[in-house]
């Protein structure tokens, strides 16, 4: 066999999957459960129920704040990462954050994911106040938007602190997430200017 058969063989050719980053506070980091039944174990899981092959990476804290992830973003999202889902916001308010001072801060975490070539996925916290930051963001960076991170995590899907969700809570996010980020995995592979199918 020569050298060029040999490179153009399966396991040279095969790409290792891209890389998913959650990048948020306990809701990303599965606060309080398995690490199977966390948020990035069932989004990968998710994804591959769709037919898309990724590696979805935990990087939440739980207790962060957008300031934080400001701070730690570049250690926290790492270099190989494709799309990034970026989840602040709920301890901003319930620490009292100004509604400004979050989406300055998620403005310039989303500025410097896109400057290094990461699509960003932003996660946001519901209609009317609550979810003004995110939504802002979104729209004047035009990015893909989960708008209500929370939406059909019932009381029932909370641990009983009544906020986080448990394994069922974390997999119905999972679910309303995983469309959207696949469609960002899938945007990146279709040549620059081709229509979406």
């Amino acid at each position: 066999m020569t050298l060029a058969a040999a490179a153009a063989g399966p396991a040279a050719a095969a790409e290792p999957a891209p890389v998913v980053t959650l990048f948020g506070d306990s809701i990303a980091a599965g606060y309080g459960l398995a690490p199977a039944d966390g948020l990035a174990s069932q989004l990968q899981a998710e994804l591959a129920r769709l037919g898309v092959a990724a590696v979805v990476r935990n990087a939440g804290v739980p207790g962060d704040t957008s300031a934080g992830g400001r701070g730690r973003m570049n250690g926290a999202v790492r270099k190989d990462t494709a799309v990034c889902v970026v989840e602040f916001g709920g301890n901003d308010r319930r620490l009292g954050f100004p509604a400004n001072l979050t989406r300055e801060n998620l403005d310039a975490i989303v500025g410097q994911l896109k400057a290094r070539g990461v699509t960003v996925v932003l996660a946001g916290l519901g209609a009317a106040e609550r979810g003004e930051p995110q939504r802002g963001v979104a729209e004047a960076n035009q990015l893909a938007f989960y708008p209500d991170l929370f939406a059909g995590v019932g009381p029932d899907l909370r641990q009983p602190d009544g906020v986080h969700p448990n394994a069922a809570g974390e997999a119905i996010i999972a679910r309303g997430l995983a469309p959207i980020v696949a469609e960002a995995l899938r945007a990146r592979q279709r040549p620059q200017g081709l229509p979406v199918p």
